[in-house]
């Protein structure tokens, strides 16, 4: 449950960390152009725009030096740290198995937190650093694969305890992570196969939701800023998620009116507009162009343009520097 205004606190908290002194001619601090989208209230004199995708190294300086390589070459607002640390391997066939899972330590992380350690030294001043995070589903995927949705839809009571051990590893993830210097998360929901369960099941609502929501409960009482990210699916209802906390929505939807559809019901600025597979990656620069003209026309007063989910490692980070810098200006240069 949120027990806050998300808008009022995470602008409150930027303000102390946020560069505050800047030239008239400047572009605004990234840290600045995240917090001016956050004020419901108005659209922002500048559009930040991000976008993002897995590197080659997962951990070590060269993570850290191609996650920052590709945040200078894109011009991105916001510094994303892709999540790689992969669970145990667990063979689940039958309701016995789920207590082969066991709660992850901090120690299990640190890889990972030291590639977050790096980066926030390195850009703190300058950029959000804000972490994935993956859902106590889609890390049961990785250890025992997919296959094992039949065994939770047929003993989803026995499945428990599996997920609450694998929420509480993300939580405890989450905080060390923070003292490590992350501002937020960026938090994906579930790990896009409710349509397999039913988004009205007993199995979603009683069982899976609670653990898949304490996620983003518990990066709302450690940060300021998150992202909820909803993994792509076949969804009856994406306003079922507006109960959950985050301060920036990121849903697998693109079509600009289901957009600010949601930015009315989830009354929080929505990052996105572009299809992650769509001309973001298969039009002309032109046509791409074009098509980013449309939705910061159509789309939400409160824009973080980007994709709906990451963009494949192929794109070039040119191209997305071209979006990036276009994004920018256009207030300026779309002036009625």
């Amino acid at each position: 449950m949120m027990k806050k205004n998300l808008t009022v606190f995470a602008l409150a908290a930027l303000a102390l960390t946020a560069c505050s002194t800047q030239q008239a001619d400047e572009q605004p601090n990234k840290r600045d152009l995240i917090e001016r989208v956050l004020d419901q209230s108005k659209a922002p004199d500048v559009i930040p725009a991000a976008f993002f995708h897995h590197f080659p190294d997962k951990f070590g300086p060269k993570a850290v030096e191609e996650h920052f390589a590709f945040f200078k070459a894109t011009n991105n607002d916001i510094l994303k740290v892709q999540y790689e640390t992969l669970p145990p391997k667990w063979e689940i066939k039958t309701a016995e198995d789920f207590a082969k899972v066991q709660e992850l330590t901090e120690d299990y992380f640190e890889p990972q937190l030291k590639v977050i350690e790096e980066l926030a030294k390195q850009q703190k001043d300058s950029a959000l650093i804000i972490p994935t995070v993956y859902s106590p589903l889609l890390i049961l995927h990785q250890a025992a694969g997919k296959e094992v949705d039949e065994v939770i839809k047929q003993n989803p009571a026995a499945a428990e305890p599996a997920f609450e051990k694998l929420a509480k590893s993300i939580a405890t993830y989450i905080r060390a992570a923070r003292e490590r210097g992350a501002d937020g998360f960026y938090v994906s929901s579930h790990g896009g196969n409710v349509e397999f369960f039913g988004q009205d099941s007993e199995v979603w609502t009683k069982y899976l939701r609670k653990w898949d929501k304490y996620i983003s409960e518990v990066a709302d009482s450690v940060a300021p800023l998150n992202i909820l990210h909803i993994c792509g699916g076949e969804y009856k209802d994406l306003d079922a998620w507006a109960d959950y906390p985050g301060t920036i929505i990121n849903l697998p939807e693109f079509d600009v009116k289901k957009l600010r559809h949601a930015q009315e019901v989830f009354k929080r600025p929505i990052l996105g507009g572009l299809d992650h597979r769509g001309v973001l990656i298969n039009g002309t620069l032109e046509e791409l162009l074009a098509h980013v003209d449309t939705v910061l026309t159509e789309g939400p007063q409160n824009l973080i343009l980007g994709a709906n989910c990451t963009v494949p490692d192929s794109t070039s980070s040119e191209r997305l520097r071209a979006v990036v810098d276009y994004v920018h200006n256009w207030r300026q240069t779309h002036k009625k």
